[in-house]
């Protein structure tokens, strides 16, 4: 008699013990499936960091904010001057008897500087965005300023650019080669006329 009860009790300790360990069994399956779904999340390359290790930051947010035709970065004052752009072009404007401009050989009067100072289509956020999407920095880069000085025409064409102050050989043809692919300006205005005038642009390399 005392073995039906026995047998009854052991079976049910049986079933329970295969139910829970069936309930483990799936926790730990689904734990592995989540481990792994998370390990495959990580694994996968997010959109643009493939660049990210070798791209190079143009210019920051504090240097954007002070950045203008006559910015001079604090390493580079003593050597260049608040004119610096117009200072780069004084061999032209030598003989002139205008202290404001000069007539260049095709009959074009330059301004030194205007009134309403040429811009870039889009302002400047739009400049910087142009030479940071299209900067590509040399291999012999440095950190430095390449402050480049040229002319904007009055139909917003770029000529005559030249370097004011380099940085080494690399450095120096790539500022060159960012200015002189730039799309066309919108001119400066001198007396409420359409202009040449004179503008500089600080090419700053942060390796």
């Amino acid at each position: 008699m005392m073995n039906k009860p026995l047998n009854l009790i052991a079976s049910l300790f049986f079933v329970v013990t295969l139910f829970i360990y069936s309930c483990e069994s799936k926790k730990k399956n689904e734990s592995a499936k989540d481990d792994g779904n998370k390990k495959e999340t990580k694994a996968e390359p997010v959109k643009g960091d493939e660049n990210s290790a070798s791209s190079n930051e143009w210019i920051d947010a504090s240097e954007a904010s002070n950045l203008s035709s006559t910015w001079v970065d604090e390493e580079d004052k003593g050597q260049l001057s608040n004119t610096w752009a117009e200072d780069a072009f004084a061999d032209e404007s030598e003989g002139s008897s205008l202290s404001n401009s000069w007539v260049d050989e095709d009959g074009e009067t330059i301004y030194k500087k205007t009134e309403v100072p040429p811009e870039f289509v889009g302002g400047k956020e739009a400049l910087f965005e142009y030479i940071k999407e299209n900067i590509n920095y040399p291999e012999n880069v440095q950190k430095g300023n390449v402050y480049v000085a040229f002319v904007v025409t009055k139909d917003g064409e770029i000529r005559d650019v030249r370097i004011v102050k380099g940085v080494n050989e690399g450095c120096d043809k790539e500022a060159l080669r960012i200015i002189k692919n730039m799309p066309k300006w919108d001119a400066g205005m001198e007396k409420g006329k359409i202009v040449s005038s004179v503008y500089g642009l600080p090419i700053i390399f942060r390796p």
